[in-house]
């Protein structure tokens, strides 16, 4: 469990934090997570990497609290991104981008939000993605796409990949 913890804990928090958008919450459902994967470690088949199986159980545990009754209103308290030392000026530009970035990637629908933490801020391929969320690799991509569309709209027509 050490090791789960040690190698992925990070990436699957800030993957929870993409559904939750809370930082209490995310708490919270990082261990029911750590729980799930407690007893559901003996049912792991090798056929599948450990990552993508982890990634599953962190989806699907996020998915099951949004669909329950105590589904909480949630707001963005932070960005998902950060950047090294650059100039003030950069700075602040690069924060105000990023948040407003993060905002609208988070105001997303959930199925196109996944895809994009999953392929830009994890860098996980297509083929990764369609293993973590049991979908065709096709549907993988068209939701790129869409997401894309949508983002695009949100942003008034400028998207930097």
């Amino acid at each position: 469990m050490n090791y789960i913890i040690d190698q992925y804990g990070e990436e699957i928090k800030r993957l929870i934090f993409t559904y939750m958008k809370d930082y209490a919450t995310t708490d919270d459902i990082f261990q029911e997570f750590l729980i799930k994967v407690y007893k559901k470690i003996g049912s792991f088949r090798r056929e599948a990497k450990l990552r993508s199986w982890l990634y599953r159980i962190a989806i699907n545990t996020c998915k099951d609290h949004l669909r329950s009754p105590i589904k909480r209103i949630i707001s963005l308290n932070d960005t998902l991104f950060s950047e090294k030392e650059k100039s003030a000026e950069d700075m602040v530009i690069l924060k105000e981008n990023n948040l407003r970035l993060a905002a609208n990637v988070l105001s997303l629908p959930i199925k196109y939000r996944e895809i994009f933490v999953l392929r830009y801020y994890q860098s996980y391929s297509i083929q990764q993605i369609s293993e973590a969320l049991d979908v065709k690799e096709s549907t993988v991509k068209t939701r790129i796409s869409r997401g894309k569309s949508k983002l695009r709209q949100k942003l008034g027509g400028y998207i930097d990949e």
